[in-house]
C-alpha cells in the first residue's frame, strides 16, 4: 500500500510540473532566440530575469497565436509585475515580442528592445 501511495504521489508531482503543462506553441517559443541575443533561448532569458514566470497562451482573432508571460522583476529600483506578450505567426514560423507592460502600464517598443538587451547582457 505504501509503495502505491508513493507512486501516485510521484505521478501527481511530475504530471503537475510545468514541463507537462505547456502547449506545443509555448514549447516552440521557449526554445527560440531573439535576433539581438542568439546565445540564449527565450526561456533562459525570462527564467533568469523574472521571479516565478507564468506562461499562458491562446489564439487571437487575427489568427496569430499569443503567448503571455507574467512575472515579477526589478525596474527602476522597484519590484514590478511585468507582462511580456509574444505573437507567433504559425504560417511563417516567426515570433515577435509585441507587448510589454509594467504594473499594467504599456511600455514602448524602445523599452521592449532595451529589456531584451538588458536580459541578454545579464547572462553574459
Amino acid at each position: 500500500m505504501f509503495m502505491k501511495s508513493v507512486a501516485v504521489a510521484l505521478f501527481l508531482v511530475f504530471a503537475s510540473s510545468p514541463a507537462f503543462a505547456y502547449s506545443d506553441e509555448i514549447e516552440w517559443l521557449r526554445n527560440q532566440s531573439f535576433n539581438s541575443c542568439k546565445k540564449f533561448y527565450v526561456w533562459r532569458l525570462i527564467d533568469n530575469y523574472f521571479k516565478n514566470p507564468r506562461w499562458e497562451s491562446g489564439w487571437s482573432d487575427q489568427g496569430d497565436y499569443i503567448v503571455n508571460v507574467h512575472g515579477k522583476m526589478q525596474y527602476d529600483g522597484q519590484n514590478v509585475n511585468a507582462l511580456l506578450q509574444f505573437t507567433i505567426d504559425p504560417k511563417q514560423g516567426k515570433f515577435n515580442l509585441s507587448g510589454l507592460a509594467f504594473n499594467g502600464k504599456p511600455q514602448s517598443k524602445d523599452m521592449r528592445v532595451a529589456l531584451i538587451e538588458t536580459m541578454c547582457e545579464d547572462l553574459q
